[in-house]
């Protein structure tokens, strides 16, 4: 029977975050840890969650040893930890022996999740430059491939086009060299779970057609994509996932690394207050993605691991906008100090 209070995670990471930058040691933020989690009335307690605390920051400080990306000598301790990898062990603690925030009806919890109704484009790629990386983070091979986008309407003149989004599902490797002849679009579509269900009106040159998920539970949402690479912040969580097979690894390290690549100061935040925006709409986007499969969280095999990966990182980039939106001036892009009546953000020069 645990002795344990109930602390949420936001509680106890705001706090050992204010500790580590009044430059307290790892040792400090673990035994605050377990001061929280003791219960006022029953002080005694005190040593025997310490204990559990400890035992439990042990557990991840092993792996981070041996797997992450600073090496430390055998005899290292808690403090001798790396900013990033004390962080990283921290979370751990947090996530293991913390409770599930509730997030208020206010909190950016928008997840962008897969539906039957989202339209794809497959977009043949005969250029060994225009995409660098696949979803893995890995350079991709001088092959015809086939990248999978999702796409949107736009209709001109009562013309109605489909245009793909920089938001990629799926990268195709067909084998097959550029110098090779490219293979039939059928075959290798069919391979992937995806098929042909029409082509786009607005491309003559046929590079590119309308296709449809064979089983819409298992595509994962589209990830971004920028100069043909993924964002570094899923980049990160692929390869921690891939790594130790942890999908709270992998999205501990990819809400870190977002909140991190921000500058908080134009929306009138700090990083922490990013990151646990982040964290809800991660939280709420991985639980949507789950009832969505029907998949008990502890079930998820690999695959499945990765689509919430992906779906957490597609709640990064919604809530990344929201914040942006939210906290920017509309009129000259500076940093919002007010509202307008209609709600939209407004600064403080109110000359314009």
């Amino acid at each position: 029977m645990t002795t344990m209070i109930t602390r949420t995670h936001a509680e106890l990471l705001i706090t050992v975050k204010a500790i580590r930058y009044a430059g307290g040691t790892t040792s400090q933020m673990l035994a605050t840890i377990a001061r929280m989690l003791t219960n006022p009335a029953t002080p005694e307690q005190y040593e025997d969650n310490l204990h559990t605390v400890t035992a439990t920051a042990a557990h991840h400080f092993a792996y981070e040893k041996d797997t992450g990306p600073t090496s430390y000598p055998e005899d290292a301790t808690y403090d001798d930890l790396t900013p990033e990898g004390q962080m990283v062990v921290i979370r751990h603690v947090i996530f293991d022996l913390g409770e599930r925030d509730q997030p208020a009806e206010t909190a950016v919890t928008t997840a962008q999740t897969t539906t039957p109704t989202t339209r794809y484009l497959a977009i043949a790629i005969d250029e060994s430059d225009t995409f660098a990386l696949g979803l893995d983070g890995a350079p991709l091979p001088a092959h015809h491939l086939v990248a999978i986008a999702e796409a949107e309407e736009d209709t001109e003149d009562g013309e109605t086009t489909l245009f793909p989004l920089p938001k990629i599902v799926a990268i195709l490797d067909s084998g097959v060299p550029l110098d090779n002849d490219a293979p039939e679009l059928d075959g290798l579509l069919d391979r992937h779970g995806w098929k042909l269900i029409g082509e786009s009106d607005g491309y003559p040159d046929n590079d590119e057609h309308e296709v449809t998920p064979t089983n819409p539970t298992t595509t994962p949402p589209a990830i971004e994509y920028h100069d043909g690479r993924p964002m570094p912040y899923y980049v990160a969580g692929r390869k921690k996932l891939d790594e130790r097979g942890s999908l709270v690894d992998a999205l501990l390290v990819t809400t870190f690394t977002a909140a991190q690549a921000t500058d908080p100061g134009k929306w009138g935040l700090d990083h922490t207050g990013v990151e646990l925006l982040l964290t809800g709409a991660v939280r709420a986007a991985v639980d949507d993605r789950l009832d969505f499969e029907q998949v008990v969280r502890g079930n998820a095999g690999h695959d499945c691991k990765r689509r919430l990966l992906m779906a957490a990182c597609a709640a990064i980039d919604t809530a990344l906008e929201v914040i942006g939106e939210r906290a920017t001036c509309r009129t000259c892009d500076g940093p919002a100090v007010s509202r307008t009546t209609d709600g939209k953000p407004v600064c403080a020069n109110t000359g314009h």
